[in-house]
């Protein structure tokens, strides 16, 4: 058996990624850049970001308005077994940067941001060239060329409850999503569930289109969200660059609900001081938090091909995701075990490439705490497993189902606020008897 070897390293310059501007709700994986355009950091902290303050000119620049981010990531990785061709590796990279304006600091706009952000994508697919599968095993794969990717103004309103958002933008900066993304290798368990992508026109990183979409948050722990999205025959194709901002008649929509809650059960107070004999509790821990979301997509659209011939023109199906926190090292701690589980059903067979998809697993941050010269570091390991699909075929003579399952395991080492190396990580896709176990070192 011939083992290529890879590398998989993660340099972020930005800072932590937050989901819209509801800080408490959710703290994104600084693997997961797309949402660090949602918020700016209430505190400017230098010891989050990799370059540090830029001889004081970052600070600046953020007090009089303009938060500037930035990531870098990158995956070498090999196909060690099966596939269609073994011992081979590829790279890809992922550059993202970008701006948000405060215009309350800029111009006296309170409650508005605007937000400007591009990226780089360079590399070749690992899964599409040496292995075969619908489910890329790195996540960075997918117009690989310069793109124009948001471009759009925030408007916060109603005692900063609604929030209103208008441009261009990918639907899974805000839809579909979840705190752990980012944490996995392969596309088949990071990321959007697959088979919404599968089987409905939903744009994603790094592909925008024009949208809006409206935010309401009636308590830091319940949030509902509306959203409608352009649909175009050129939406996923990479050679626009993203600067095509065209409407054309054949144009269709999809439109997006989604109900989501975040409770954090058990809480426990953090510090405690005597005061005259008497025990007081000056600062209220946060529990065991867990994130909730139900979601429904509707697409119009005239173009949706069906296996038998012919287009089907409307396109509708559910999403769900679910993590809760289930053991906490000691209260208010990150480090702990998280279970999850995310599935997505689209009940068109006849468009439907994958029907019904779920995914279940397991995350535990700081299973090997460590401490380095540079920052506190810790060990993250991410086991998923009974990622299970329905294929239906595009061959009408062949039209049936089956399975595939994928195991998924990881370790991270968090060198740096800014850092993330992954040395190890690994998928076991199994589908028709046959097992894939490409490896990443």
């Amino acid at each position: 058996m011939r083992i290529a070897p890879g590398v998989a390293l993660w340099l972020s310059i930005g800072f932590t990624s937050f989901a819209q501007d509801a800080i408490p709700r959710s703290q994104r994986s600084i693997l997961q850049p797309e949402e660090e355009a949602a918020a700016i950091p209430a505190r400017f902290d230098e010891s989050k970001y990799l370059t540090d303050n830029w001889g004081g000119y970052r600070e600046h620049l953020r007090n009089a308005g303009v938060e500037v981010f930035g990531f870098y990531n990158n995956i070498i990785s090999g196909n060690a077994v099966g596939g269609r061709d073994e011992g081979h590796a590829t790279y890809d990279h992922d550059i993202w940067i970008g701006a948000k304006f405060d215009l309350k600091k800029l111009a006296g706009w309170h409650g508005g941001q605007f937000v400007i952000s591009g990226i780089n994508r360079d590399g070749e697919d690992l899964t599409t060239k040496y292995i075969g599968s619908i489910f890329s095993t790195q996540q960075l794969v997918g117009g690989q060329r310069t793109f124009l990717y948001q471009v759009f103004l925030q408007q916060k309103f109603m005692g900063d409850k609604f929030t209103l958002k208008i441009g261009r933008f990918g639907a899974s900066d805000d839809f579909n999503t979840s705190p752990l993304y980012g944490y996995s290798l392969n596309n088949g368990i990071d990321g959007d569930v697959r088979n919404v992508l599968f089987d409905t026109r939903f744009s994603a990183y790094p592909f925008a289109t024009w949208a809006g979409a409206i935010f309401y948050d009636p308590t830091p722990h319940f949030h509902l969200k509306l959203g409608v999205f352009q649909v175009t025959k050129r939406m996923f194709e990479n050679d626009d660059h993203g600067i095509n901002w065209s409407i054309g008649g054949s144009d269709g929509y999809t439109a997006i609900a989604e109900l989501g809650w975040t409770p954090e059960f058990f809480k426990q107070p953090l510090n405690a001081t005597e005061q005259d004999g008497k025990r007081t509790v000056s600062v209220v821990g946060k529990g065991l938090p867990g994130h909730y979301s139900l979601g429904f997509t509707y697409s119009q659209w005239d173009f949706y091909p069906r296996f038998l011939g012919g287009f089907e023109d409307h396109s509708y199906g559910f999403y769900a995701h679910a993590d809760q926190m289930i053991f906490q090292e000691k209260p208010g701690s990150d480090n702990g075990l998280i279970v999850f589980v995310a599935s997505g059903y689209y009940p068109q067979t006849e468009i439907s490439i994958v029907p019904f998809q779920v995914n279940v697993g397991l995350n535990y941050k700081g299973l090997i705490p460590c401490v380095t010269t540079i920052a506190p570091c810790s060990i993250s390991f991410m086991a998923t497993s009974a990622m299970t699909t329905r294929v239906v075929s595009a061959s009408p003579a062949a039209a049936k189902r089956n399975q595939k399952k994928c195991w998924s395991s990881r370790i991270d080492f968090n060198l740096h606020p800014g850092v993330i190396s992954n040395p190890i990580s690994n998928m076991l896709s199994i589908r028709a008897g046959r097992a894939t176990f490409p490896t990443q070192w």
